[in-house]
């Protein structure tokens, strides 16, 4: 019996996406960021390019609208206060409302615009750091912590994204008010436009030597924040857990010893911040004020008049702010780097494959293979055959890597020698969770989440769209004794608590274990999958399992009842077949 070929389809954001975009953007990306996390950050921005022209176009209008009302105020000034013209007065205060009307529409139109294209990127991006943590391999996730990934896709994405868009947009409409605002100071009087030019180097010079440590602050902020949010979610996870072994008030001072580290760095960093803003406010104080000083004495002795002095000061603000938005863009990104580089190692890309894994069929074997048990010494090599359709009992004692070989033989995890090949195709094709379509794995460990009993079933809508599956469904759950727990009113839309906690132990496996019959399998690998449950009941589902599936190849490890029980056409004993 063979089952579809699984099909490992081309990674998108991967190298052919990076190259599909210009040299220029990608050249920009790697600026910004790093060659790496260009390679999956552009692909990201790609659908969003006919939504950013539009976004860049406007922008460029409302930076240019806005460099209008210091030099129609100057004219105000004038041509109508200074000059005691009326009409003038009235015509170009008419002029200046209307074009603030015009700015305050052109800005609140890109607002929108911004917010709905930096809402859908970010989901964009949170997708995608799913579907390629999904990807990773069973052995990855063992040296993370869900706090700390929590952290990546909550945290790092929004401000990788955020940085993204505002290096986009803020800094070209930020260019475009530099440039006309210091036209403009020009256009005024060149002597004092020169004078404010020399603010640039003096910000940027402040901002070159704190930059590293802006990196470093942010660098430990973050790894305090993954260390917190990491410990938060495991006490709440095993908090039910922690109380009954009287833990919770250690799980507590841990979790404040930790929230106080991330405190003093939090604090830390935010003094740093103050200061690096402080000091370019400081510098654009004393050029103001030089400025107000020399202005001044130029209106007073009449080489200047009153409204080029009100318009210059404020044409320095399109100047010093813009340029402060660029610097601080750039010091930004220091910050914004460390977030990109904790993303890098969730979205690195899995090595290109020469072949594709097709089986053909579902025979298992291994050669010489030999497989990792964490701490332990390796286990193996290992020789073996399995053919399709056997009942294989795999037998050892605790820690002997019943769980370990087993990952090896679904996929899950790679060997550390050897070859695994299931119907003549080498498992070391598959990446991630890119398991064979027919493999059903059912663990000690069961797995819900807080939805209701059919959304813990994890079918589609076409799946229930046809009243037979329904159907099969309660004739499973009364074979698990189950039927009279969901007997209420509600039926298969009974909420479960998270992590099944409305569910005892031997519930949340039968459960877990129903869930993996509803879908085609030729291979089922129960890892003591019905240890929690009572041997009576295990082995009715047992025989239901031999007699509903008895072409399907069988592989159970039990220390105990009804799975160590019965016949087998091949029973392993690890402490046998290892050479």
């Amino acid at each position: 019996m063979t089952g579809p070929a699984a099909k490992l389809s081309p990674q998108p954001g991967g190298g052919a996406a990076a190259r599909a975009w210009p040299r220029l953007p990608s050249r920009a990306g790697a600026a910004l960021f790093t060659p790496a996390t260009a390679g999956w950050l552009l692909p990201l921005l790609r659908p969003h390019r006919r939504r950013l022209a539009v976004l860049l176009l406007i922008s460029f209008a409302a930076a240019a609208i806005g460099l209008l009302p210091p030099y129609i105020s100057k004219l105000v000034i004038d041509r109508g206060l200074m000059a005691g013209d009326a009409a003038q007065l009235v015509i170009w205060s008419a002029a200046l409302f209307g074009i603030g009307l015009l700015a305050t529409g052109t800005g609140a139109l890109s607002n929108i615009l911004h917010m709905r294209a930096s809402v859908r990127m970010l989901a964009r991006m949170r997708q995608r750091l799913l579907s390629r943590m999904a990807a990773k391999p069973a052995g990855w996730f063992a040296s993370q912590r869900a706090g700390e990934l929590l952290a990546r896709i909550d945290g790092d994405a929004a401000d990788v994204q955020k940085f993204a868009f505002n290096a986009v947009l803020g800094g070209s409409s930020a260019l475009i008010r530099l440039i006309g605002g210091s036209a403009m100071l020009m256009v005024l009087d060149w002597r004092l436009g020169l004078l404010t030019a020399m603010l640039a180097p003096a910000e940027l010079l402040f901002l070159i030597w704190a930059r590293p440590r802006t990196e470093r602050h942010a660098a430990s902020v973050r790894e305090r924040q993954g260390q917190y949010s990491a410990g938060l979610s495991e006490t709440l996870f095993g908090l039910p857990a922690l109380q009954a072994a009287r833990g919770a008030g250690w799980a507590q001072r841990r979790s404040l010893r930790d929230h106080a580290g991330l405190s003093q760095r939090l604090i830390a960093q935010n003094l740093w911040g103050e200061f690096t803003r402080a000091v370019p406010v400081l510098l654009s104080a004393l050029t103001r004020s030089a400025i107000f000083l020399a202005g001044g004495l130029m209106v007073i002795r009449g080489e200047w008049p009153l409204g080029s002095l009100i318009a210059f000061v404020a044409y320095m603000g399109f100047m010093t702010g813009p340029m402060q938005s660029l610097l601080g863009l750039w010091h930004a990104q220091a910050r914004v780097k460390v977030a990109a580089a904790r993303l890098d190692a969730v979205m690195q890309s899995p090595p290109a494959l020469s072949d594709r894994f097709s089986p053909s069929g579902y025979v298992l074997q291994l050669h010489n293979v030999t497989v990792s048990r964490g701490e332990a010494a390796p286990l193996g090599p290992i020789t073996l055959c399995l053919p399709e359709g056997v009942r294989v009992a795999l037998k050892g004692s605790s820690g002997a890597g019943k769980t370990s070989l087993l990952a090896v033989l679904c996929g899950r995890a790679r060997p550390l020698a050897g070859r695994v090949t299931l119907g003549g195709a080498d498992l070391r094709l598959l990446t991630g969770s890119c398991l064979p379509d027919r493999v059903a794995y059912a663990g000690q460990r069961p797995f819900t989440v807080r939805a209701s009993l059919r959304g813990n079933l994890f079918q589609s809508r076409a799946y229930w769209a046809k009243p037979e599956n329904e159907a099969r469904v309660w004739q499973l759950l009364e074979l698990f004794g189950l039927a009279d727990r969901f007997s209420g009113p509600e039926g298969l839309d009974t909420m479960l608590g998270e992590s099944g906690l409305t569910l005892s132990g031997g519930e949340r496996q039968r459960l877990c274990l129903l869930r993996v019959l509803l879908a085609p399998f030729d291979i089922l690998i129960l890892d003591e999958a019905l240890s929690e449950v009572d041997p009576a009941t295990a082995a009715r589902i047992l025989a239901h399992i031999d007699d509903a599936f008895p072409r399907t190849t069988r592989i159970l490890t039990a220390h105990g009842g009804a799975a160590a029980s019965g016949s087998f056409d091949m029973e392993i004993d690890l402490a046998e077949v290892t050479a």
